[in-house]
């Protein structure tokens, strides 16, 4: 089999490799990123960090966890694969972070964030060292028990490159 076939083929300069546009369901005001392909750690308790008041998002071991900002609902998040740094993303986003994750299996599903319920679609990427640029952007609330689309993201991974 060719390892190739789970990698996603080259894209244009201004282009992502790879995207996944989904909703995924936030509990309590988180929801996960998660490599799904990567071996597990064999701790039971091993969890990812919660992000603190205030904070965005925070990684370990291979998953990255988000803070909304609001507690139950379903965020639209656009998931994007860079093979270089991509350029700033287009319209306003007024809350952004950048962090490092290391992806050892390279198969990213998102996840609710208390009963870790799956979304609809994964996304492959090469296994490896990334960087993961964050924005979350303006609240468009709706008059609903569990609203949908009150939120969007924009999550874009690119390789990390060691000095």
């Amino acid at each position: 089999m060719d390892p190739r076939a789970d990698r996603p083929p080259a894209a244009p300069v201004g282009e992502p490799a790879a995207e996944l546009a989904i909703e995924v369901r936030a509990e309590n005001h988180l929801f996960h990123l998660v490599d799904t392909a990567a071996p597990p750690s064999g701790d039971a308790d091993d969890r990812p960090p919660t992000p603190g008041p205030g904070r965005l998002a925070t990684t370990a071991g291979g998953t990255v966890t988000f803070n909304s900002a609001l507690s139950d609902h379903y965020p639209h998040v656009t998931l994007q694969y860079w093979t270089a740094r991509p350029p700033a993303p287009p319209g306003h986003w007024p809350q952004h972070i950048r962090l490092t994750v290391d992806l050892e299996g390279g198969r990213l599903a998102l996840t609710s964030g208390v009963s870790h319920l799956p979304a609809a679609a994964e996304l492959p990427l090469p296994p490896g060292h990334y960087t993961l640029a964050a924005h979350r952007g303006a609240l468009h609330p709706t008059p609903s028990l569990l609203p949908h689309r009150a939120e969007h993201w924009l999550l874009q991974l690119w390789p990390r490159r060691h000095p």
